[in-house]
């Protein structure tokens, strides 16, 4: 009877650590980041935007906490020299959606331009003809976008609906 006790025991013991281990697995496979729930986005050129010249602008979605890094450290130039390498290279880790709005445009994406993964961020980047870095991180993942592209910059904001 003890015998069976100590058996008992240790099949407890064992499915515990069972789950535990299943629990660190099930983390593992699990996708990391917060879903994309866009509503929209809004994209919004100035009369004179960019000295008066069509900007490119990149949406970046990033999967993985080494791509995010990678993508923060470029400039906008440096990305849009190398974003089909960077596609090519880590093609699990990012994607981006591709636009160019003329000055004076106002551009309205719907949210399943996006999709709705997850990711650990979104970066977008213009090509402007100034100098600058033209690149800002957007942490808001819900609700509707605002980009407002200016003669030498741009901003991201929440859009407030009514």
């Amino acid at each position: 009877m003890k015998f069976l006790k100590i058996c008992a025991v240790g099949l407890m013991l064992g499915g515990l650590s069972a789950c535990s281990s299943m629990g660190s697995v099930a983390n593992f496979f699990m996708a990391k980041g917060n879903r994309l729930d866009w509503n929209g986005m809004t994209v919004i050129a100035a009369d004179g935007a960019n000295l008066n010249t069509p900007v490119a602008l990149d949406v970046v979605l990033l999967r993985d906490d080494a791509t995010l890094g990678m993508a923060s450290a470029l400039s906008a130039s440096k990305w849009f020299s190398s974003r089909a390498d960077l596609g090519k290279t880590f093609p699990e880790g990012l994607s981006y959606q591709s636009m160019e709005i003329a000055p004076g445009q106002t551009l309205k994406l719907p949210a399943s331009t996006f999709g709705a993964s997850r990711l650990v961020g979104v970066i977008l980047f213009a090509d402007y003809l100034t100098p600058g870095e033209h690149r800002v991180r957007v942490d808001q993942m819900q609700g509707d976008i605002l980009v407002q592209l200016g003669a030498r910059s741009f901003s991201v904001s929440a859009q407030k609906t009514q």
